[in-house]
């Protein structure tokens, strides 16, 4: 075994700026590893299982510099090396949608002339195995440039455009997601069996996949995606026929995506597997934070979305070694499919990433109650979510921004009406007039009636409605699908939200 580095370092890369700078691969057993990169220097010994890690001095930002290590034997060496902001943009398929696919996706791109921004896509494997290993030698850091930033995240992509803007340095992403994951991917086995959620999901998983063979994955497989492919010459040849063909039409003429895929130790939707073939591999390069988009593949199990959440925190936190680490999320936005009944589930999911945030410290949430599309999972406006992360980052992990995603801290009653007390509202809270109401109160019947809403002194709501003499509960935007009419000043929507009074028994929920 002779001296390598980690797939991800490679020429063009970004390293963290005002940070130790990790820097680790693998090598022959007691050798001894130099490291150094402009005026930094560190040295090391390789563990007796081949690997080694060393850590080098912080730098400021700057660009043009080569990584150097070294056994005495063997050198390596990583060019055109940049020291700035290095992100981690991970999640599922509204994260992974490439730029060139969203809104007006093309036309930017075909625009984009800066130079600030690089990206690193974390190569999709399940397993680890030879076509595992060709893709991370093949896999490489890109400057952002017309002809190639289209790859990129959508989101990360504004996320780093407006960071580089505010910055003056290089903005560094690391692609790490895939789409139609569950959370349940994301962590290992020993951290789902932490909690009870995750051992749920993994027995669920496991009675599923039964006594499927390696063989039996790859056939089933193979029938999927000819199924997958049968129907998505369908839908390209009616949107060939007609560019404006609804997604209605489209499934009543081709009928639905075929999903989930087959089950299967081997399949990257298997829980933990991409934890330790994508997350892994990566881990602990030096970042500032993690950017997250996901959460709507687990809807369907939202009670215990929140416990999995934290799990999920704590987990890349202890990969990174560095419990400071923040994580910025995206709430999910408003969604429905035609025809089909608003159970409330979307709100409930929301519901569990806002405690989440609540429970954590240096985690952060952007709301996006006002955004969403009806009937379409992948909302193509990313900017608006890329560019609330980059505000979210300026505040909490900068300190240069606004307050930002304001919350409910506390509710009283005088009997006839609630008040509601928020607080990240530093410009003060307006109500827009919507119809149908978009916010509602029950009595101890719980039955909810549309409530008027009006604000006092900036942070401080009151709900009132004539239908109910004494309320004791209230909802904003509890909808799968609606409209969201509070926001701060400066357009920050309010999440949706349930609150109740403190019962006897001193429960608030």
């Amino acid at each position: 075994m002779s001296l390598k580095l980690a797939a991800i370092f490679k020429d063009f890369m970004v390293v963290q700026r005002n940070r130790p700078i990790t820097v680790f691969g693998t090598g022959v057993p007691k050798t001894v590893v130099t490291v150094s990169l402009h005026t930094s220097f560190s040295k090391t010994v390789v563990a007796a299982d081949g690997t080694w890690c060393a850590t080098l001095p912080p730098l400021a930002a700057g660009t043009d510099y080569v990584l150097t290590v070294s056994d005495g034997t063997t050198e390596e060496q990583r060019k055109q090396v940049a020291v700035g902001e290095v992100w981690l943009a991970g999640g599922q398929s509204n994260m992974e949608l490439a730029l060139r696919d969203s809104a007006d996706g093309v036309a930017v791109s075909k625009a984009y002339t800066g130079t600030q921004i690089r990206f690193y896509q974390v190569p999709k494997r399940a397993v680890l195995d030879e076509t595992h290993q060709q893709l991370e030698a093949q896999s490489a850091w890109k400057i952002a440039a017309a002809e190639n930033v289209g790859d990129l995240s959508a989101v990360a992509f504004y996320f780093a455009k407006r960071l580089a803007q505010k910055m003056d340095c290089v903005i560094g992403i690391v692609d790490c997601y895939w789409g139609g994951t569950s959370i349940a991917c994301w962590m290992s086995e020993s951290m789902m069996q932490s909690v009870a959620a995750g051992q749920k999901q993994l027995a669920d998983y496991k009675a599923e996949v039964g006594a499927k063979t390696p063989e039996q994955y790859a056939a089933e497989m193979r029938e999927y995606e000819a199924d997958y492919q049968k129907w998505q010459a369908n839908i390209d040849a009616c949107r060939a026929e007609n560019p404006n063909v609804t997604w209605k039409e489209l499934h009543e003429r081709c009928g639905e995506c075929p999903w989930p895929q087959p089950t299967g130790w081997q399949s990257p939707f298997c829980p933990n597997n991409l934890h330790r073939t994508m997350m892994q591999r990566v881990a602990p390069y030096t970042l500032r934070g993690f950017l997250y988009y996901q959460g709507e593949e687990d809807v369907v199990r939202y009670e215990g979305y929140s416990d999995m959440m934290i799990a999920l925190v704590k987990q890349w936190r202890m990969d990174w070694n560095d419990w400071s680490l923040p994580f910025l999320f995206v709430q999910l936005p408003m969604y429905l499919a035609i025809d089909t009944e608003d159970d409330k589930k979307w709100a409930m999911q929301r519901e569990q990433q806002a405690i989440a945030a609540a429970m954590l410290k240096r985690v952060g949430m952007i709301s996006m109650t006002d955004c969403g599309e009806f009937d379409n999972i992948h909302p193509l406006d990313k900017e608006t979510p890329g560019t609330r992360l980059a505000l979210l980052a300026e505040q909490m992990v900068y300190g240069t921004g606004e307050e930002w995603t304001p919350t409910v801290q506390q509710m009283y009653s005088d009997g006839t009406a609630l008040y509601l007390v928020f607080d990240h509202v530093a410009d003060g809270l307006v109500i827009h007039a919507s119809e149908p109401e978009t916010c509602q109160i029950a009595g101890a019947d719980g039955v909810y009636y549309p409530a008027k809403a009006e604000v006092l002194h900036s942070n401080i709501v009151r709900v009132s409605a004539d239908a109910v003499d004494c309320p004791q509960s209230v909802q904003y935007a509890w909808y799968n699908y609606g409209e969201a009419t509070w926001f701060t000043q400066s357009r920050i929507p309010v999440p949706s939200f349930r609150y109740a009074l403190a019962s006897r028994e001193g429960q608030t929920r």
